[in-house]
């Protein structure tokens, strides 16, 4: 994970900028917060069993905190921290004495540490599955919150998708968020899909008819004049001759 100065703002409009590098710093803080909120919870639990630096330190290795977020909560930790108010820290039993040469009793000794200290690992890890738990809260409500406010720039899935590449989550943990984002953000989804207007249908466009009428000539004007000139009259050929008529001259006189 990166610090939010250089996280990236590419493919994000220009004028949301700023707000998204609001964004970045916001959910950084919620996260340091969060983590501090737990490692102060974690240590005053754990002060009956471990010293208050130890314990510290076994939160930071049983969560998942990126080293650039790691001393943020380490001296917050610290100063909110009341240390009259942490239970004394418990002193495991010790041989003294003749006791010391006992080999049995050394043996009993060493188990006894050492479940002592297992049981002190089991318990860590189940507060530090508390941790992630309220961890992944925070990074839900972190991506809504930027899903919102990249809303008709980008998808909700594409904006939470961005966020988690941005903040370097582990595949476990950003399927995690993704899943409890989407089923946070459903309903609303749903609901809006009936608030779109559909697109309104395209009104087929039909060819020009072609007329079968021929358009009648203008008549011209006299070049002179400019008095209308009429259309030429067309021309009747003679018709030809019957054939009961005569075809040479003076055959009439012959058939008198």
């Amino acid at each position: 994970m990166t610090v939010p100065s250089q996280m990236s703002v590419r493919r994000i409009p220009e004028a949301l900028h700023l707000k998204v590098r609001v964004a970045y710093a916001a959910a950084w803080e919620a996260l340091v917060g969060t983590h501090t909120d737990q490692a102060l919870q974690f240590v005053c639990e754990f002060a009956s069993r471990l010293p208050v630096l130890e314990g510290l330190d076994l939160y930071l290795h049983v969560t998942a905190i990126p080293e650039a977020m790691q001393e943020t909560v380490r001296f917050r930790t610290l100063t909110a921290l009341d240390l009259e108010s942490l239970p004394a820290l418990t002193e495991l039993p010790a041989l003294s004495g003749w006791k010391l040469l006992r080999i049995d009793l050394l043996l009993e000794q060493q188990r006894y540490r050492h479940r002592y200290h297992e049981k002190t690992l089991e318990l860590a890890r189940m507060v530090g599955a508390r941790a992630a738990e309220a961890i992944v809260a925070t990074h839900v409500e972190n991506a809504i919150g930027f899903a919102q406010l990249l809303k008709g720039a980008m998808p909700v899935n594409a904006a939470t998708d961005r966020y988690l590449r941005e903040f370097g989550l582990p595949a476990n943990v950003a399927q995690m968020v993704m899943q409890r984002v989407q089923a946070r953000v459903a309903g609303e989804e749903l609901t809006a899909q009936y608030e779109e207007l559909p697109p309104q249908p395209l009104e087929p466009v039909s060819p020009p008819r072609r007329s079968d009428a021929v358009p009648a000539v203008p008549a011209s004007a006299d070049a002179a004049g400019g008095a209308p000139v009429p259309a030429p009259t067309p021309t009747v050929s003679p018709a030809a001759p019957s054939p009961s008529a005569p075809v040479f001259p003076g055959a009439k006189a012959l058939f008198r």
